[in-house]
């Protein structure tokens, strides 16, 4: 795969999945910009600019995804220094688990904002941004197809993801332009590692393929829906969940 001069924008992209794409784009010749939003710690800027050196990314940007006006200041500055985006992929996203019954409004809103409303917000931007002939991925998740435990508000937020993207891909495919959906089952990320063993185990056991996901796994299947090949295929979700909730 060669995404040579490719001006590749990947939101959430400091560490985890989105660093995951941010360097594969890159190593196949991608323009990448860097996205983070600022914590408290610093961390996340730690993370952004020593991902960036590692590997030479073309912007390195701090923009929370659920504010609308910064995303439209954000990308309109990637515009301004390339002339256009090629790659979108919306990977920003966040959790906030709790059963309906302790669930706050806040932590309802707070993860549809981010997740749902982050997609939102940069496709709106995206319409007059995005090259002719681009490509725009969301992360969805398996949640939004098996309802987890505990996770109401991160469920419907994926869920929109999913029909946010079937929307878009009929409105954008006047240009060229492919959008379409992956969906992740459990992959072996921060999150996931920092499970007691033991539940870590309980799912493993539920998946056919006997394993976590790697983010490679999730990589994988987003490069090839940037690519001329999967230029026929809009709209669409692709699992890979390693047939968990088949």
């Amino acid at each position: 795969m060669n995404f040579t001069d490719k001006v590749v924008f990947v939101t959430g992209s400091s560490r985890g999945i989105g660093a995951g794409l941010i360097r594969a784009f890159a190593a196949r010749g991608g323009r990448c910009v860097v996205n983070y939003v600022a914590d408290a710690s610093g961390q996340n800027r730690a993370d952004a600019e020593t991902l960036a050196a590692d590997i030479g990314a073309a912007m390195t940007i701090e923009c929370d995804v659920a504010d609308h006006e910064a995303v439209g200041r954000a990308m309109a500055a990637i515009v301004d220094q390339f002339g256009g985006i090629d790659i979108l992929v919306n990977n920003a996203g966040i959790l906030r688990d709790r059963t309906l019954k302790n669930m706050t409004p806040a932590d309802f809103e707070d993860v549809v904002k981010v997740n749902l409303g982050g997609a939102f917000n940069t496709l709106k931007h995206a319409a007059t941004m995005l090259r002719p002939n681009a490509r725009v991925v969301n992360i969805a998740s398996v949640a939004a197809f098996t309802g987890f435990f505990g996770q109401t508000n991160y469920a419907a937020s994926k869920s929109g993801v999913v029909a946010l993207t079937k929307v878009a891909a009929r409105e954008f495919a006047r240009h060229g332009t492919t959008v379409n959906c992956v969906a992740p089952g459990f992959v072996a990320t921060d999150i996931i590692k920092d499970m007691p063993d033991e539940v870590t185990q309980k799912f493993i056991a539920q998946i056919p393929a006997a394993r976590l996901g790697t983010i490679d796994d999730v990589v994988h299947a987003v490069l090839f829906l940037c690519t001329p090949e999967a230029s026929y295929i809009t709209g669409q979700t692709l699992h890979v969940n390693g047939g968990f909730y088949l």
